[in-house]
Formats: C-alpha cells, structure tokens, sequence
C-alpha cells in the first residue's frame, strides 16, 4: 500500500457523549468538544482533519461505530494523528485506554493528543495519563454501581423495569400497561394453536399463511430494506417461542430474567429462576394461567429430533450467480443431500425472484467430482513426469496474469490517492485564504477522506492477494503430492468426505444445463483452482 506522507495523512478529531456526560453541562456537548478539537488544531498547523463523533455512546463500550472506524483507518495507514478534548473521551475503562494510548497508537506510529490533560506524544510518555486512565475507569464504574443499586431497588419494589410494552399490550397515558384488542387477539390465538399440540414453526406458518403482522411490522419499526419490509407476514419460530414463554401475559410483572456479567461488561446472562422476581397481578391478563400453564408443560415435553448423523460430502459449494453458500437440503428417509442456491430460497419465503435455483444433487455431483479426480489420477500414474509438468506450467501462467491484474489495479488506485491528496492539500489552501467556508470545507474534505479510505482498503487488499499469491508454490507442492499418493492405491471406487477434503477447495454451480440436462460445475482444487482440459483428458 502506498503510504501517504506528512501532513496528508489524517489528522483524526475524536469526540464522544454518553447519556451521563449529558447531566454535567455544555461543557461535554459534541459541539463543544469539536469546537476546541478543530481550534487546537487550526492554531498547530494540523491540517486534513476528520471528525470521528460517537454521540450517545458510553465510554466503556470501545465497540462505538466512529471509534472502530478510526481504529480501521489507523490500521490502514491513512492517519497519523489522533487529538481528544481529554481522555475520558477516548473512554473510561483503564486497561482498554491504556491499550491504545501505550500500545496501539504506539505501534502505528500515531501522534496522541489529549488537549486538557497535557497529554502529547510526540513529547514523550506523560507520567499522570494513567492516573487520569484510572480515575476516569472509577468513575464509570461508580456510575454503573449506582445504575445498578437504583435498577434493583425498582425490581425488587415491583415496578416494572421494560422500557417498552410487550406485543399484545399499549401504554396508557401514565405509563402503565393496557391490552391492546388486535396485537391481543394474535396472542391468544398463538396460545390455542400451541394447546391443540401445533409446534412453533407450524404456528409460524399458519400467521404467514393468514397474513398477520409480525411484532416489528405491526408496531411500524420496520428497518429499509429489511425483510420485514418486504414481507411484514412472515414469522420466525423464535418469535413465536418468545410470546409462548412470556408469563406478562398472565396479568403478571417479570423482573430480572437476564443479568450482565459484571458491571461494565457488555455480555448479557439469564438469571437463575430463584433470582427472577415475579409479582403477580400487575395489569390485565390476556392469557389465563390455567392456559399458559398447560403450554409450559406441552413445551418442556418436546424433544428436538437427533441430527442425522452422516455428514455431507460437499460444503464449500456457491451459486456462480449470486455468490451465496449453496444450502444443504436432506431427509432423514433419504441421505443423499441436495443443494439450492440460499438466496433463490429465502426468496420463495418472502416472493421475490432475486436468484435461480441452480439446484444439483449431492449424487450427481458426486460423480462428476468422482470422474474428474479419477481422470487426473490416471493421467497422473501414466504419465508423471508431463502430468506435474503440465500442471506446474498451467499454475504458472494463471498465477502471472493474477498477479498482473492486481498490480495494474494498485497502480490505478495509487494514481487516484495521489490526486486527491492534491485536491485535499487545495481545499486546505483554500480554506486558509478563506475562499471556502469551514462547513464546505469539512463536506469536502470527508467525502474525499472517506473515497480515500475505500481506496486504500482495497490497496491493501490486492497487495494481501499478491502476498497470497507468491506463496502458493508451496500449495502447487501439496496438491501434486498428495495426487502421487492416491495414485499409489489405483482407482477411487467411491468417493468419501475424506478425499472431498483432501482434493478439492470449493465448487460454484452454474445455473446453464448441459445438453443431457445436467448442469457442470465449476471444480476449484486445492491450491491450484480450476483445471484446463490439458490436465482433464
């Protein structure tokens, strides 16, 4: 990757808010902190900036959207200055700041600034920094302390701790929970289907089939383009499993069914049933206890069926058109599996036509995978010398023009990068004469900084692959020795998961048929990829 110089390089303006820092004033708000960010910059020559803003996010969740982007670019080489109004921004946990202001940055030769603690550098290492790291990872962790002791007080008084109501109720004015009659009446009928012994998937279909709105559609929470958009009829098991274990529905609050692991961790636990507080008789019952008694008891009785224990031959099996891992279809009557095309089958669910089928049988794939390997090991054990020769000379030529197309890709991208550190270094100029006001140029500059990124992501990219390139004489060496292996035991009989592993890297299916119905597809082998019909005769 070409690796920008000086002062084209990003200069990364970070700035966070959380709901707590909100309670302490102006002096925390986004506006504020970009305010002084781009100030100290403007007075220290520190050109090319970047906002990375995290507002509404905590300080010990370093999974903050802005944050990894930043952590990306750093990775990628097109920053070389990061700047923070203080290091409670960057976070409050001691150990996660710490990784990143002495390792991190460190390692990736980042300028750090943090401009109210001192903190700089490019001065060397600021004794107190981890004392503020430290003080900052108490507070968030008094914060969470106090959350918590206010959280449990509420739970164990009765009040109810769901910010939102569950499907089948509405809030009134005053917050309190009222049965809303439509969403209600799903419910119910969800609960008698379950009683008269349907199973979650068979009520899933019977919602679908009726069209009755799932939960998400129904409340108008619908992402753009989601599947729940384009189909809000379609239910999932899960759902359905959801509202037939929920005990609310019986008139009753449930407290503290789930716990986080320790306070400032971020992963969620199920409380055992003794810490979970139920208190009865809190607003009206849609289902009577009686009902939703005899489901529990019809649910704790189903056993999901044993998997089938033979394996299939093939994973690593795509659709040539839409790129999707080729879904395994199998009856436990029948073993041989078959594939479809995974998108063209969650198109049937939602009616849209965005794939074909490209449907094969495991037997019939088998046998043509079972032909080719046999052919290449009777060219093999006839002929071994012109067999690895063929096979070497082919590898050579299709690795070269590989190798060639991605270095004339770089080219073009690092022709482009150097462009827009031109326009980017014209824009700055431009600002400084005041040609341009500061808001066009921060539109400009992070529209070109973000093309930029892009660009150098891919740069990186292509230079992976042609690393990855030069190193496979070694796999060309593995799959010739393991051919002369197999060529030692004659011909394969019948063909197993274990020569599957040991031959082949991938298929794709086509969707075009040969003349005698059946489609060919594609065989890439391990370490070589596709084979010409010099090496299959």
């Amino acid at each position: 990757m070409e690796i920008q110089t000086g002062r084209y390089k990003i200069t990364a303006l970070y700035a966070r808010l959380s709901a707590d820092d909100e309670l302490q004033g102006d002096s925390n708000s986004i506006i504020h902190q970009k305010q002084i960010l781009e100030e100290f910059a403007a007075n220290n020559g520190l050109g090319n900036c970047q906002f990375y803003v995290d507002d509404g996010w905590t300080g010990t969740n370093f999974d903050r959207p802005n944050f990894q982007r930043l952590v990306t670019d750093i990775e990628n080489q097109i920053v070389d200055t990061v700047i923070v109004k203080d290091l409670s921004r960057l976070g409050r946990n001691y150990y996660q700041v710490g990784y990143y202001t002495e390792k991190f940055f460190l390692e990736h030769n980042i300028r750090f600034i943090s401009i109210t603690d001192n903190v700089d550098s490019i001065n060397g290492t600021n004794e107190f920094a981890p004392f503020h790291n430290l003080i900052n990872d108490f507070y968030a962790k008094d914060i969470a302390k106090k959350q918590k002791a206010v959280i449990e007080s509420k739970g164990n008084a009765g009040q109810r701790l769901t910010t939102r109501a569950i499907f089948g109720y509405k809030k009134d004015e005053n917050g309190q929970w009222i049965i809303d009659e439509e969403a209600a009446s799903v419910v119910k009928k969800i609960f008698d289907l379950c009683s008269s012994g349907k199973g979650v998937q068979q009520i899933a279909n019977y919602l679908f089939a009726n069209k009755i709105k799932n939960p998400t559609a129904y409340k108008g929470k619908v992402k753009e383009g989601s599947v729940a958009e384009r189909n809000p009829y379609l239910w999932s098991a899960q759902t359905v499993s959801q509202i037939l274990s929920k005990q609310e529905y019986c008139g009753d609050t449930v407290n503290f069914r789930y716990r986080k692991k320790g306070l400032c961790s971020k992963i969620i636990v199920k409380n055992s049933p003794e810490d979970i507080k139920i208190f009865e008789d809190t607003h009206e019952a849609i289902i009577s206890r009686e009902l939703f008694g005899k489901v529990q008891q019809i649910r704790s009785k189903k056993r999901r069926r044993a998997a089938i224990e033979k394996p299939v031959l093939f994973e690593e099996i795509y659709c040539s058109d839409c790129g999707s891992r080729m879904l395994i279809i199998r009856s436990r009557n029948y073993h041989p599996a078959s594939y479809v095309c995974s998108t063209y089958r969650k198109a049937l669910v939602v009616k849209e036509h965005s794939c074909t089928s490209h449907y094969i049988s495991e037997k019939v794939l088998a046998k043509i995978v079972l032909e080719l390997i046999n052919q290449l090991l009777l060219f093999a054990r006839k002929s071994p010398t012109i067999f690895r020769q063929t096979v070497t000379s082919e590898f050579t030529k299709q690795n070269g023009l590989s190798q060639a197309k991605l270095k004339k890709e770089i080219l073009i991208a690092q022709k482009r990068t150097t462009e827009i550190n031109k326009i980017i270094k014209e824009l700055y100029e431009d600002k400084v004469k005041g040609n341009i006001s500061l808001e066009i140029f921060q539109k400009l500059s992070s529209a070109y900084g973000l093309e930029q990124n892009a660009i150098n992501a891919k740069i990186l990219d292509d230079k992976k692959k042609i690393a990855e390139l030069g190193k496979t004489r070694e796999a060309l060496k593995g799959f010739l020795d393991v051919v002369e292996n197999y060529c030692e035991n004659g011909e394969i009989q019948e063909l197993t998961k274990d020569i599957v592993e040991d031959f082949i890297d991938h298929i794709v299916i086509d969707q075009e048929k040969k003349a005698d119905g059946k489609r060919q597809p594609k065989i890439y082998f391990k370490g070589i990829g596709l084979l010409s019909d010099n090496v299959l005769r």
